[in-house]
């Protein structure tokens, strides 16, 4: 009966990949503060915000000085509103147009390019809900001056100089609009045991195991309170963004724990030893297969309290809809192998609580959980941002199932060695003198918990090549699906190549204590290719998980 519902769990569970972001893989988590479009789903609502005008809220009192330097960079005409930031070195800009239209823009940047070349560096940046084309990183005043009235001459009439306390980025940075993940997947696996080096050594290494001193070296390794092995994945498609909001139509995801009695592994090398009882109870299976529909929104917020403290304020929220697939709950109780010298006694018991019933009638769970997120543009460099993912997350599953079972079997030493010559009949007789109670009951509705975390994080621009990412990540609740310790993540993004940056990252806590990971990305216009790999628990041969992540997404 317990296979019946177990092996088909078990193979989505081989079968199913991850949702999450590939360079959250790669950075260990610390990914937060800098995504854009669909990558918000179930991260962070507010990072919608980056696109569209912003919403003000309330009013400050300005004089027509403050006035004119806000709004500056759309309506500058000469040098007597030259924009000047304090800074150690000052870069000297011309601007050629700023214009909410972004398609506009684009056609300014090829007409000049056309005229032009890229002698001279030449990029198109948005801020606001502007998109403004610069041209040129001069460090003279009077250079930047010279080049600016050219360019009159040549007939951009509205051409004039902009200063800033850093150079033009490599690259176009313009907000996409349209984001859709074509097919994402992740694989996220972790014990408290094994790990590459112990593997390698005791079983490919020519262990001699016929001695016991060998044979307790190398139990040792194994938790008297278990094998535990965790899983966590999914797989992400019809998932997109535009604008300000935010679908995912379907993200099938897994959340399993499995736990192992160590007694296992005693029986297996040691075999059953006379008078001493080998204890099972511990063993448990728990597995949790949902697909959230996911909708998410953001927008710039202009609050009065936090002008001149920050460059941009975000806000957003987003509401999952949890359909819930399958569900299981393997319990044991006192479950033992006895052996004497001309008996072998075995008694359990052992349950199995899930949606499916003894005709193999799947009843889906249905739920929801609640998105909530701010983000902040400190300046130039420095951004972060706070995210509550999962908030009041549960499933409901109108009909849950309860597969009691319960055993006594007891044989005689002389049965043990005929056994094997019984015919039918005869072991047919053997069977009648075991005790088995096999019965399912009818629970009726149960919530199973969804887990929900806080998520704090932070990004620095140390050049136009390196950003640091950094992240605190707190769960709600501890549960086979996660633990509440906190879990600190930091990640380096290099992108000497722009078309190929690079990710890598390390963290510590959590579920699984030290672990690292790297990866890159793939630019080719509006086409993106996302990995990440990672191990879990240690570095390489004493790593005692993987993680693997890729993605498929078209930008525009």
């Amino acid at each position: 009966m317990m296979k019946k519902y177990i092996y088909p769990s078990l193979f989505l569970f081989s079968i199913m990949f991850a949702q999450h972001n590939p360079i959250q893989t790669a950075t260990a988590g610390a990914y937060h503060a800098r995504l854009f479009g669909n990558q918000a789903i179930q991260n962070n609502p507010a990072l919608l915000g980056k696109f569209g005008k912003k919403i003000v809220l309330g009013s400050v009192e300005t004089d027509s000085l403050i006035i004119e330097v806000l709004d500056s960079l759309s309506t500058q005409e000469n040098d007597s509103n030259i924009i000047v930031i304090d800074s150690l070195i000052n870069y000297f800009s011309v601007q050629l147009i700023a214009n909410p239209d972004r398609k506009m823009v684009k056609k300014v940047k090829k007409e000049y390019l056309s005229k032009y070349g890229r002698e001279i560096h030449a990029v198109i940046i948005a801020e606001e809900s502007m998109y403004k084309f610069r041209v040129g990183d001069f460090l003279s005043r009077d250079s930047v001056n010279i080049f600016r009235d050219s360019l009159i001459v040549s007939g951009y009439d509205d051409a004039w100089v902009v200063t800033s306390n850093q150079p033009l980025p490599l690259k176009d940075q313009m907000t996409p609009y349209f984001t859709m993940t074509i097919v994402s997947f992740e694989g996220d696996l972790g014990n408290n045991t094994l790990y590459p080096e112990w593997i390698n050594n005791q079983l490919f290494g020519g262990l001699d195991l016929r001695g016991n001193s060998e044979k307790e070296s190398f139990l040792s390794i194994f938790n008297s309170n278990g094998i535990d092995i965790n899983f966590q994945g999914g797989l992400n498609w019809l998932n997109f963004g535009m604008g300000n909001l935010a679908i995912s139509m379907f993200q099938p995801k897994i959340y399993s724990s499995l736990t192992l009695p160590k007694e296992i592994m005693d029986v297996l090398f040691n075999g059953l030893q006379f008078d001493q009882p080998q204890n099972f109870s511990n063993l448990s299976l728990d597995l949790l297969f949902a697909a959230p529909l996911s909708l998410s929104y953001g927008r710039q917020l202009q609050i009065p309290a936090l002008l001149g403290k920050v460059d941009k304020f975000y806000a957003g929220a987003g509401i999952n809809i949890l359909l819930g697939l399958t569900d299981v709950h393997v319990e044991s109780d006192n479950m033992q192998i006895v052996t004497t010298s001309d008996s072998i006694f075995i008694k359990g018991k052992n349950s199995l609580i899930t949606n499916i019933d003894h005709d193999n009638n799947i009843s889906f769970g249905n739920g929801f959980s609640i998105d909530l997120g701010v983000a902040a543009n400190i300046n130039p460099k420095i951004n972060v941002s706070l995210a509550m993912q999962n908030l009041l997350g549960s499933i409901t599953w109108p009909k849950t199932y309860n597969n009691f079972h319960e055993f006594s079997i007891s044989v005689a030493s002389d049965e043990l060695e005929d056994i094997s010559d019984y015919n039918s009949t005869e072991m047919d007789s053997l069977t009648e003198s075991f005790t088995i109670n096999d019965t399912t009951y009818n629970l009726g509705s149960r919530n199973t918990k969804y887990p929900g975390k806080i998520v704090l994080g932070g990004s620095y621009k140390i050049s136009n090549i390196f950003v640091l990412d950094i992240a605190l990540t707190q769960y709600l609740k501890n549960d086979y699906f996660s633990q509440t310790d906190p879990k600190i993540s930091m990640g380096l993004e290099i992108s000497s190549l722009p078309k190929f940056p690079i990710y890598l990252g390390m963290s510590t806590g959590g579920m699984y204590g030290f672990t690292w990971g790297g990866g890159f990305s793939l630019n080719l216009g509006g086409f993106q290719w996302n990995v990440g790999v990672g191990e879990n628990g240690g570095f390489l041969d004493s790593a005692k998980g993987v993680r693997f992540s890729t993605e498929f997404r078209l930008i525009f």
